[in-house]
Formats: structure tokens, sequence, C-alpha cells
């Protein structure tokens, strides 16, 4: 049995840490390098405790037990083992936040395989993108994007089959309640999970935004999940009601499902929606008392003046990441939450989690201390030289629960990760007297809107397919709000014409949400390039600086 026993962050003042060289290293616990299955773990859980209460839906109140959870995610895990899904293949998961959304990612760990979770709007860009990456041998997707993952699976020839979340005209025989309806209940107290023949087995492939591509798959391991758990102790929610709003897309929200099933933390499953008094007000109802969010919550809550309606009395901790969290908003936050820990916090996905986060004496806006097993250093990314106390470079970063590397990608995994095992991570920060960490700014060139990162290679895939279109570039502008919105740069075909509403339009109809043109297009006779021929994105960003929105 692995021990997951953590100290809660109400009790702990400061973090433990060192300083080595110019190399920040956090508190050195014991490392886990057992085989073993996450799924094992999880399914012990709620089969110990099967009247618990684990999941409230917050708008109509219904409830799910650990009972409810352990039939549904093993009858799941047994219906693909008919499909002849062996340890290894590849699950994909197309899915929001919702009372069922947990069932494939539980039963691909019980069987071995390898979970792999998208957005869950798909573009046929990106459910092309996506399929001919993994190969992924089932898919379970919402209804809303069901017929076009099928109809690239049909252009594409591929063998893989479809579940759907919801009732669909066409799916019937492929929902997920007919999967679950095919499997006989008295094999579940039976079921046994896959034995995994090495810790490095990987347990989820997560898209981690590209900085000059389309994302790349990061391979996170059942012992990197494993020692993440067991060691970053802000993610300890034992007592607490837990709330959050990343869907599985982002690790952080994969990973929260499972560490609140061991830990037995009530979770309130919120609706995807930007109404940030209806997730005050679930907070209040549900007495929520930690809550995981991304950096536009807590500038909400300061600038359209929220909390003089709701004081949020349960909360205890309000944990957040954002690159560039003001300090005098985070300094009023904790004015208007005397009773909770406001917590902003630096981590990707490549590292597998948290690098750092702030404690209760942590300087306004800082990213905080070095995380547990974690190892932070600054280097001078022209000379390679390892720099000191307040002088600025690019992070790099190692710990006990770092990626496995990228899937299929190993040009890729040797540039981001260095024979030393350190992560390039392309952040520009530096460290202070106390070993508190500040950013400064990214040297990669993704978008980071509400705490999600964009990469402006996949909208300018979608542009240039325009015939309107010569060029394209798309860039960040900041916000003072959302932390950064893009903006496309475009030369046209001489020619031909294309309005700002016909870019802005293309890509709200072929894209995410997230990934709008929310600072609009700009049009250029041509646009500019560096010495090398490359077109200058750092000249372009400068441009897109003079219509930030303040």
């Amino acid at each position: 049995m692995v021990n997951l026993k953590n100290e809660n962050i109400i009790k702990e003042k400061s973090m433990t840490f060192r300083t080595e060289n110019n190399v920040l290293i956090g508190e050195e616990v014991s490392i886990y390098k057992e085989c073993t299955n996450v799924g094992g773990l999880v399914l012990e859980k709620m089969r110990s405790r099967p009247e618990f209460v684990a999941q409230v839906e917050a708008v109509t109140g219904a409830a799910t037990t650990f009972a409810e959870m352990t039939e549904k995610s093993v009858k799941c895990a047994l219906w693909l083992r008919e499909q002849a899904v062996q340890p290894g293949d590849i699950i994909g998961i197309c899915t929001h936040n919702h009372l069922e959304s947990y069932v494939p990612l539980l039963a691909a760990l019980y069987v071995g395989a390898i979970s792999n979770p998208w957005d869950n709007e798909l573009s046929p860009i990106t459910a092309r993108y996506f399929l001919l990456l993994t190969r992924p041998k089932v898919v379970f997707v919402n209804a809303e994007s069901a017929e076009c993952l099928a109809q690239v699976v049909k252009e594409n020839n591929l063998n893989t089959k479809l579940v759907i979340f919801d009732e669909l005209a066409g799916f019937e025989d492929a929902s997920l309640t007919s999967v679950l309806r095919s499997q006989d209940a008295a094999g579940i107290d039976e079921f046994e999970c896959a034995k995994l023949a090495s810790p490095d087995h990987v347990a989820t492939i997560v898209c981690s935004s590209g900085t000059s591509g389309l994302p790349k798959g990061t391979e996170i391991s059942h012992a990197s999940m494993i020692n993440y758990m067991a060691h970053v102790k802000i993610h300890d929610l034992r007592g607490h009601v837990s709330m959050w709003t990343p869907s599985m897309r982002w690790y952080c929200g994969l990973f929260i499902i499972i560490k609140a099933i061991l830990d037995c933390s009530k979770r309130v499953v919120v609706p995807d929606s930007d109404d940030t008094e209806e997730t005050c007000h679930f907070i209040e109802k549900y007495e929520v008392s930690w809550f995981r969010c991304d950096s536009c919550f807590p500038i909400r809550l300061v600038k359209f003046g929220i909390l003089s309606k709701y004081r949020l009395p349960t909360l205890k901790i309000l944990l957040f990441g954002g690159a560039h969290f003001r300090g005098e908003l985070q300094q009023t936050l904790v004015k208007l939450l005397p009773h909770t820990d406001v917590i902003l916090s630096y981590g990707m996905t490549d590292y597998g989690g948290l690098c750092a986060r702030q404690t209760r004496r942590s300087k306004p806006g800082s990213c905080g201390f070095v995380c547990e097993t974690g190892r932070l250093k600054v280097v001078d990314p022209d000379t390679g030289k390892v720099l000191g106390v307040n002088k600025t470079g690019e992070i790099w970063a190692k710990s006990s629960y770092m990626m496995n590397g990228y899937y299929n990608n190993p040009e890729a995994t040797k540039n981001a990760i260095d024979s030393n095992g350190w992560l390039h991570t392309g952040d520009l920060g530096y460290y202070d007297d106390d070993g508190e960490i500040f950013l400064v700014d990214r040297m990669s060139e993704f978008i980071n809107y509400r705490s999600i990162k964009i990469s402006p290679a996949e909208i300018e895939a979608l542009i240039q397919q325009h015939s309107a279109v010569l060029e394209v570039a798309v860039v960040a502008v900041p916000h003072s709000v959302e932390e950064e919105h893009a903006m496309a740069f475009i030369a046209k075909v001489p020619g031909k014409e294309a309005t700002e509403l016909d870019i802005t339009d293309l890509v709200e109809q072929n894209m995410p949400w997230y990934c709008r043109l929310h600072a609009g297009v700009k049009f250029m006779q041509r646009l500019p390039r560096t010495a090398t021929g490359k077109i200058a994105k750092k000249e372009l960003k400068q441009i897109a600086r003079n219509y930030a929105t303040n």
C-alpha cells in the first residue's frame, strides 16, 4: 500500500528547501519506485468506503457514491477488455467536467491502458491531429464532437471505436449507457487491475501546448503520479469539500480527480461557465473549502466587486496559477478573504505538476518556493551559466514526478530535457534572497489565456487555409483580467480580400472557444522578418502591446 500521508497546508508556515551551488532544492522525501497501478489504489479506496458521497452536481444536486463510481468504472473496464484493449493501448477522452467524466479515465487505469484527454470541443483540424498522433483504440466523446470525430475516423480509415457520453441519433449502440448496460454486475467484486511491468508505465498522455508547433503528447507515468500525490502537500484534500474548474484536458484537472478519490474529498462538479457569481454561489451553497481555478477567477473577484455580496466563509484554500498575477491584486484579495489561504502556483504538464507555489509568508505576486523533491535553477540562456540571486535567466527544473518525455517525439524530448535530467522550461525568471521565485516573461511563443496555454501555430494553420491569406502570425496581447488575448497579423494575397470578421468567424467556427481572436485581426502589407528570413514575432508582439486592454 502506498502511503500518501501529507501535512495540511493550513498548518504550514513555510516550506523546507536549501540552496546549493545556486540550485534551489526542495524538501527531500523518499521517492516511490514500485510498480503500483494508480487505478488499483483508487479502486481499493472506493471499495473501502462504498457509501461515501464523492461527487455532487452543483446545479441539480445529483450525487454519486463510491459504490456507484466503482460499478460504472469497473463495468467500463470489463467492456474495454472485451474490445481487446491491452496494457499500453491508448484511450481517448474528449469531454468536459460532469458526473461521468471519470468513468473512462479510471477504466483505462484499471486495465493498464493509457488515457489521452483532449479538448471537449473538436474542430476537424484538432480531431485529425489527435487521432493521427496517438491512434487511440477507443475514444469517449461528447455528443457535440462525435460527428466531427466520426468523419475524421472514416476519412483516415482508422480502426477507432467511438463511445458517446450522451445519447445521439445514429450512435445508440455506442453510448456510455449502452456500454455499461452490456456488462453483468456479477464480475465487479472479482475484478482485478492489471499488473504493471515497470513504474515508468505510462498512465496518461496529456497534450502540452506547443510553443512553435501543434501540441505534443506529454507522457506521465504511474510512478510520476504517485510521487506527485505523495510529495506536493498543497494537494492534500483530506477533510475538504473540493471544487475545481480545469477539465481533464489539463493535467491538473485529471490529477485532482484521482487525488480527491484517494483523499475521500467530496467534489462539487460545476458547469463550464465564466459566471463568477454563480461559482461563488456554489462555493457558499456546498460549503466548499478547497478551490482550484485559473487566475481569471481571483481577478474578477477583485475587479467586479463580487466579494461585497459573497463572503465565501468556508473557503480555506484558493489555489490558482498565473505567470503574471499582480502583487497588489493578491494583496487586495487577501484582505477581502482573510480566512482563506490565497495561493499562487507555477507548474507545467511537462514537469509533471507544480514547480513552485506560495505559502502564507510569500510575497504577493511571487510564485512562492520550490516544491517538495523539486530542484530549480536559473540559467543564462546564451552562455548556459547558472545564475545567482536576483539574476534573470531561463528557469530549469527537475523533480521526482517529471514526464517520461513526449509521445513518439524523441527529438522534442531531447530538446526539452537535457542529459542531466533538467527540463528547460522556456520561462524567464529569478529568485530573491529568500529563495522566492518570480516569473518575468516567457521565451516561448504560446499564449496564456486564462491560464490556458494556446498554441499560435494551431490557429495559424487554420487561418492560412483562407484563400486571401498570404502570411499569418498569431501573437499575444496583454490583458488585465484574462492574462493574454490572441491577435492575428495577416498579409493578404494581392487582389484578394478578407475582412476582420471573415477571419474571426473562421476561428470561432472551427476552433475551441479559448482560441478565439479576442484581440482582433490586424492587416499589414507585409509581415516583418528576422535576418534569417523568419517572421519576426518579437517585433509583432511589441506592436501588439500597443493594443493592450487595461
